[in-house]
């Protein structure tokens, strides 16, 4: 990429790279120097061969900034400092990250983060000539970034629309999925999840940007597809190594929610698909997805720890219960004695029963959550049984019964969980 030429004459050449600019920038000061975006990924650095330190050399090979160091420069406020100063600043070591001293600048277009450059300071640095030097570099990495994300950001149209056509059944064979993919310059994984996260903030430019940085932390993960809908970032990755059953997966997805949590003040509720190699397949991965994240609107504490398709089970199909409930006028013949005893003696049987499905049939956990005794809770067992004529070792009807409450009690049963979460 030709970049523009800067009147002073170290730069008075063109630089088809930022490698090439680095380079310069280390033989005019005699140091070493990295050039990095605003993620912390490196765009160029010096091949020049000084003295280094172990911070320096762990970001050219990761060609990104360690986060450890990330974040030990946040600790001590040095990261605010420079993304505050309008020219560069001299930054002592920390030893603890393992970074020695630094000369330094943010780059940025209109209060906007573009990217760093870092040249490493071994005492040699004459002062202002350096500084000049960097702040002149600064204004050719800001030129070249700002026309990056001009193709960038036509890219990523282009990508998106690409998306929705595969989330919405647009394509009527894989060939024609491959065809535009490759017209595209996209490289499609062999095997792909898609999930979607729902947040209580409004998805705007910053939380977009910040999630992708999120993103971007992760070793191993491709991000290859990301577009929002309302409060919903939906995306499709991939992994470059062999996830482990289950656990990998949700472990993804919880360090996911904490970070944006931790970053943004940002909660997300998450949903992920079945693993697939066809791209034909992407709609029923997104649907699959949305299922996780509607059934933990519908029952926010049955559903809170469900993350994965793969492990939906029967919670797939309460949507669909519950729509063809919608349709009957008469209503669970299993509920109705309960409901009949607790409006005539005042009593709590529908509850109890509800707490003790929902808590798997514990009994030590329920009489807690009911705040009584376990005996009264084993007695309010036993009355319900001989009210019902059934018995809760009847799978059948431990189930039936089960899912009428989850269907047709379901407004009760979140406020019952959602009094004891408040209290």
């Amino acid at each position: 990429m030709k970049l523009v030429k800067d009147k002073d004459p170290l730069f008075d050449r063109f630089f088809d790279s930022m490698e090439s600019l680095a380079d310069a920038i280390s033989e005019s000061l005699q140091s070493q120097v990295t050039i990095e975006d605003s993620n912390h990924h490196v765009i160029g650095y010096s091949s020049h061969e000084f003295e280094s330190d172990s911070a320096r050399i762990s970001t050219i090979i990761g060609k990104r900034v360690p986060n450890a160091v990330i974040i030990g420069l946040r600790k001590k406020g040095i990261m605010q400092q420079l993304e505050s100063a309008a020219h560069p600043i001299r930054i002592p070591a920390v030893l603890e990250v393992g970074l020695g001293p630094r000369l330094a600048i943010c780059i940025k277009h209109q209060k906007e983060i573009l990217g760093y450059i870092w040249v490493v300071d071994t005492g040699n640095l004459v002062e202002g000539h350096a500084e000049n030097i960097v702040e002149k570099a600064a204004g050719i990495v800001g030129r070249y970034l700002l026309k990056q994300r001009g193709w960038k950001t036509k890219q990523d149209k282009t990508h998106e629309d690409f998306f929705w056509k595969l989330i919405t059944s647009h394509y009527d064979n894989e060939a024609n999925i491959k065809k535009d993919a490759e017209f595209w310059s996209i490289l499609l994984p062999e095997k792909y999840y898609i999930s979607v996260f729902e947040s209580d903030k409004v998805i705007d430019d910053h939380l977009i940007l910040r999630f992708r940085q999120v993103m971007a932390s992760y070793s191993g993960l491709q991000l290859l597809f990301l577009t929002a809908e309302h409060n919903r970032l939906i995306i499709l990755f991939s992994f470059s190594f062999v996830i482990e059953g289950a656990g990998g997966l949700s472990s993804f997805l919880h360090k996911t929610m904490e970070d944006m949590y931790k970053s943004e003040g940002c909660t997300l509720a998450a949903g992920c698909s079945l693993d697939y190699t066809e791209y034909m397949s992407a709609a029923i991965a997104y649907w699959e997805a949305v299922s996780i994240v509607e059934i933990k609107k519908l029952l926010p504490f049955h559903g809170r720890e469900l993350l994965l398709y793969e492990e939906i089970g029967f919670w797939a199909y309460i949507p669909a219960i519950m729509e063809q409930k919608r349709s009957r006028i008469r209503k669970s013949p299993l509920l109705y004695p309960l409901k009949e005893h607790d409006r005539e003696h005042k009593s709590d049987f529908l509850k109890t029963i509800a707490v003790y499905l929902s808590l798997s049939g514990n009994l030590k956990e329920s009489a807690a959550f009911l705040h009584i005794h376990t005996n009264t809770l084993l007695y309010r067992l036993n009355r319900i049984a001989e009210i019902t004529g059934k018995s809760l070792k009847d799978t059948g009807y431990r189930t039936s019964i089960f899912l009428d409450i989850l269907t047709e009690e379901t407004r009760q049963l979140n406020q019952w969980f959602v009094d004891a979460w408040e209290s």
